[in-house]
């Protein structure tokens, strides 16, 4: 993988880019979007993806029985954003499926003009019981009429939209054999859900990383080494599919492996899992870069850490190439 030096340049939109997208969302990187590597935490770049998700479904006129969520969220980070930056959202379809479409996105900087990152949502209609539903052709015209290319600097890096994580996710069986456990097995609490038991969508992320770590090696988030050395891991992509969501008092468990090891880099996945089915809820791939807090640019992973990432190198566990399925 090469060096990932968009962290270190600024990187502008290109104006014919700029003319084919609409924006749908402004905002300002406020102190408590701080994180623990001095920049916009990765939460609020989807934050900010996720308002110009809402806008472009906002604007379909779908009929109010129908439910439109997002089920595929992919993210790649080019640049760091600090406090006070003045972010613009900018956003297109890019292609109508059966029973949804799939968005672009990108983040920007107003002032500089650089790149902060950009998206691929897909989102699916789906009916009362959460089933996917064939969109209205009123709808898919108005999608239709919102179309735009993915432009170069959008493409993926890493991780493949081309692949189907769920198809080719582990069996909870496998992952317990391999002793993957990330998190223990917990009960989906009523602060998760809706009054009538639904989980929150919202919240699916804490499917991977709620609850209390199991007896195994968590990465932790600043590493301490000689000479005042800080290192921090600063996620450059990530990729969130969700086969679907548990209800109030579901148990579930979350594992974590290794698929790829780089010098700067490594390559995880999560799977979140409903213990007492044994079936998948959501996946969630994340490429992490090695950054020198200090010097703010990326470095290798010291050695005792690619010992611990080692230990969990599972690269069988990939996920597929081929279609994703998506309708």
């Amino acid at each position: 993988m090469p060096e990932l030096i968009e962290l270190r340049q600024d990187r502008a939109i290109d104006d014919t880019t700029i003319s084919e997208l609409t924006v749908t969302h402004r905002s300002t990187v406020t102190e408590d979007q701080i994180d623990h590597l001095g920049h916009m935490n990765v939460r609020f770049y989807g934050v900010n993806a996720a308002a110009g998700t809402a806008a472009i479904v906002g604007s379909l006129g779908a009929p109010a029985a129908i439910t439109i969520r997002p089920v595929d969220i992919y993210t790649r980070h080019h640049r760091e954003q600090l406090l006070g930056a003045e972010l613009t959202v900018r956003s297109g379809v890019i292609e109508v499926l059966h029973h949804g479409i799939r968005i672009y996105h990108e983040l920007a900087n107003e002032a500089t003009g650089a790149l902060a990152a950009t998206f691929v949502h897909r989102v699916r209609a789906e009916n009362e019981t959460g089933e996917p539903i064939a969109f209205p052709t009123p709808t898919a015209d108005a999608a239709r009429a919102q179309i735009v290319d993915i432009p170069a600097h959008g493409a993926t890096r890493s991780i493949s939209l081309a692949s189907d994580p769920v198809a080719s996710a582990p069996t909870l069986e496998t992952v317990r054999d391999r002793d993957l456990a990330m998190r223990k097995i917990r009960a989906i609490s009523a602060e998760e859900c809706d009054a009538d038991g639904t989980y929150i969508p919202a919240y699916a992320p804490m499917l991977t990383w709620g609850g209390e770590p199991a007896n195994r090696r968590i990465p932790e988030m600043v590493h301490e080494g000689p000479d005042g050395l800080r290192m921090g891991w600063a996620s450059m992509e990530t990729r969130m599919v969700i086969e679907r969501l548990p209800r109030l008092g579901d148990r579930i468990q979350s594992f974590s492996a290794v698929i790829a090891l780089a010098d700067k880099t490594s390559h995880r996945i999560q799977w979140a899992y409903d213990v007492d089915r044994g079936d998948l809820l959501t996946t969630f791939e994340v490429v992490n870069l090695a950054f020198d807090i200090t010097a703010r640019a990326p470095m290798s992973i010291p050695a005792h850490l690619r010992e611990s990432e080692t230990f969990v190198l599972n690269t069988d566990l990939a996920p597929g190439t081929g279609t994703t399925g998506a309708t």
